[in-house]
C-alpha cells in the first residue's frame, strides 16, 4: 500500500466527553493528532437516564438531557472548528458530533462497530480527589477492556494548545 493512500481514507478520531476541563483538553488534543494524521474528529457524549424504578423521570426530562447534549456537543464542536480554523496546516479535519444514552464503553463498541473507521479513541483522564472520581476511574477502566481500539488517555494537565 503506497504511504499516501494512508492519508486519504476516511478515518476518524472518536473524542469522548463529559464538557470537562479534562475532556476539553483531551479534545484540544485531538486536534493535533487529527491534523499530522489527516483524520476527522467524531466528539461523542455519553450520558445516562436515571432508572425510572427509582425515580419518576418524564420523557420530557429524558429528552431535555438529548437536547443539552448536543447544544453541549454543537458549543464544543464550534470552539474546536475555531481551532482548526485559526491554523495555516493544508489538513483541516472535519468535526462531527454524536451523543446517545447509556454507558460511555457500550456506545463507543457500538459506534467503533458501526462506523468501522475510527483509528483512535482519545479521552480525557483527571487525578483522582479522594473518592469523588471512582465512577470516572471505572469508567476509564471499562472503556479501556472493551473498546477493541488503541486508546489515548490525556492526563489532566497536560495542555498542549495553552
Amino acid at each position: 500500500m503506497n504511504t499516501k493512500d494512508i492519508f486519504h481514507t476516511n478515518r476518524s478520531i472518536l473524542v469522548l466527553t463529559d464538557f470537562s476541563g479534562s475532556a476539553k483538553n483531551a479534545a484540544d488534543y485531538a486536534v493535533l493528532l487529527a491534523r499530522q494524521l489527516h483524520a476527522n474528529i467524531i466528539l461523542f457524549n455519553s450520558y445516562l437516564i436515571p432508572d425510572q424504578g427509582f425515580d419518576s423521570w418524564s420523557s420530557g426530562d429524558q429528552t431535555l438531557l438529548s437536547q443539552q447534549s448536543k447544544i453541549s456537543l454543537d458549543k464544543e464542536a464550534a470552539r474546536l472548528e475555531s481551532i482548526i480554523k485559526d491554523n495555516n496546516k493544508e489538513f483541516k479535519p472535519t468535526i462531527n458530533s454524536l451523543s446517545n444514552e447509556g454507558t460511555i464503553a457500550e456506545n463507543v463498541c457500538e459506534i467503533i462497530t458501526e462506523k468501522k473507521n475510527i483509528l483512535m479513541v482519545i479521552m480525557g483522564g483527571c487525578k483522582a480527589n479522594g473518592n469523588d472520581d471512582v465512577l470516572f476511574g471505572v469508567e476509564i477502566a471499562e472503556v479501556l477492556n472493551k473498546v477493541k481500539c488503541p486508546t489515548l488517555i490525556i492526563p489532566e494537565s497536560e495542555c498542549l494548545l495553552c
